[in-house]
């Protein structure tokens, strides 16, 4: 095999693949990339046996052939060769891998392909949606998926496939983030969990993708935009009703300035309890103030003022979860909404009315933080 690249267009497909390619394998050419080139084409693979990506990569067919080597050893190589001079990757005997930039020459021991996993197929109607929609709606909910393996079904996101709409959660349990796009299907509604790990690469893969195409066959989802193809083991088990805990109407809002309420919840969040990060917020229709208060490390509070609003309430939070939340609001203004010092609440952007983000609160001790 025998091939050329740009230095860009190598190092682009291959740090894509290291994230699956990267992990700890118990299978030693897991760790591999495989590179096959045949006619004018040219495809890395990387898989973990439960994500796969593929990625056409643009360059020059000298001898086609196809070799595996170390993911990590070859993007360490590329990243730091120059820029303005080719590439050439060749393979010579005993499974070696050859790769000359200038005047360097590196020489990497590489494993034959034929071990290397073959990627699944998935066969079925392929459901159709914008690139940037499926990175969107990624970024506004991963975040509150759970990373316990005793609830595994909360390892994902859900896609509720509804006739109107796609609906896309995450929930750990303790917070939930939900916003939905254009449907993906117009037939009877149903959905599928796609697990948290493939849900990260995906939003790597396809972040410039124009429209990406999604197969759905048994246990295993495909996604596609013609240069990159990515599969996954579908998260198996039933998703819980999640409606349920979502508040059909709530007692007080009030709507802030997002970066004033973050910036000081980060701040006053620095003097939280590390056994709870417990933080509190006493809101009015005047202000929002912010405290938090630990005998071994001290107290602190900061005070916001409120745009609109109405309704009062004291409401203890686990900051980590509120800091989080607050930072994945996109629009200038936000707004809580609540019931009572207990009740789930919800936290939503003044200017997007297709995203919700809750969170339970914790129970205070003590009349005040």
């Amino acid at each position: 095999m025998e091939l050329t690249f740009k230095k860009d267009d190598l190092l682009y497909a291959l740090q894509i693949l290291q994230g699956v390619a990267g992990g700890r394998n118990t299978l030693p050419i897991l760790s591999n990339v495989l590179i096959r080139a045949e006619d004018s084409t040219i495809e890395c693979m990387a898989t973990d046996l439960e994500v796969g990506i593929k990625m056409k990569v643009d360059g020059e067919v000298k001898e086609g052939g196809a070799i595996t080597v170390s993911a990590k050893k070859l993007v360490d190589i590329v990243k730091e060769l120059p820029v303005d001079k080719p590439i050439d990757l060749v393979t010579t005997a005993n499974d070696r891998v050859e790769i000359t930039c200038g005047d360097g020459v590196y020489k990497i021991i590489g494993m034959p392909d034929e071990e290397f996993p073959q990627l699944p197929s998935v066969e079925g109607e392929a459901l159709s949606i914008g690139g940037e929609t499926l990175v969107d709606v990624i970024q506004k909910t991963e975040f509150a998926a759970s990373t316990e393996e005793v609830r595994y079904f909360l390892n994902g996101l859900y896609f509720n496939l509804q006739t109107d709409r796609t609906e896309v959660v995450a929930t750990d349990g303790n917070r939930l983030a939900l916003t939905h796009c254009e449907p993906l299907n117009a037939g009877e509604a149903s959905g599928f969990i796609v697990p948290l790990k493939a849900v990260r690469e995906i939003a790597k893969t396809f972040a410039d993708a124009g429209e990406v195409e999604v197969s759905v066959f048994e246990s295993q989802i495909l996604f596609t935009d013609g240069n990159a193809t990515l599969t996954t083991r579908l998260v198996e088990g039933e998703y819980p009703n999640y409606e349920k805990i979502i508040p059909e109407s709530t007692d007080g809002r009030t709507v802030v300035s997002r970066d004033q309420i973050l910036s000081a919840t980060r701040r006053v969040a620095l003097l939280s309890n590390p056994k709870n990060y417990s933080i509190c917020l006493e809101i009015d229709t005047e202000q929002v103030r912010v405290s938090a208060r630990t005998p071994e490390l001290g107290e602190a509070h900061e005070t916001v003022p409120v745009e609109s609003g109405n309704g009062s309430v004291r409401i203890g939070f686990d900051a980590r979860l509120l800091v989080e939340a607050l930072a994945h609001i996109e629009s200038a203004s936000l707004a809580i909404e609540f019931t009572g010092e207990l009740n789930p609440v919800l936290i939503k952007p003044v200017s997007d009315d297709t995203y919700i983000s809750l969170i339970m609160p914790m129970r205070l001790e003590g009349p005040s933080e």
